[in-house]
């Protein structure tokens, strides 16, 4: 399947897990994720975190800082990831890989992603 269709498909599912989730519990991921993007995107700019290759965030050198906004953060996506791998009928693992992809392939240029084999690198 072509990366784009994929990605789309995942959007939706990733939305429709969302809704699926319950107007409280949807919402309240929808609302801290967006609360914390702002923070995200400047560790992101700054090179102090960036997206690793199971779509969680992860420090990139020695310096952490947000480590608590980054731990909520990679939480909220997990439940996500775990939802849609459950409407799927598939492992976590392929869900959080194919989500790595995505974000690698969005990445904002100098900022930090993880190859499959576990380097980092700037885009």
């Amino acid at each position: 399947m072509r990366t784009k269709q994929l990605t789309a498909i995942i959007i939706l599912v990733f939305m429709g897990v969302l809704a699926a989730a319950g107007p409280g519990t949807a919402q309240g991921i929808k609302e801290r994720m967006k609360q914390r993007l702002p923070v995200i995107a400047e560790l992101k700019k700054k090179g102090i975190v960036g997206e690793n290759n199971r779509g969680y965030l992860d420090f990139v050198g020695s310096q952490k800082s947000h480590e608590d906004l980054v731990a909520r953060e990679n939480q909220d996506r997990k439940t996500i990831y775990t939802h849609i791998a459950a409407q799927q009928n598939t492992r976590l693992l392929v869900v959080e890989k194919n989500r790595a992809l995505q974000l690698a392939e969005r990445a904002a240029p100098g900022t930090y992603f993880q190859k499959p084999d576990g380097t980092w690198v700037q885009k």
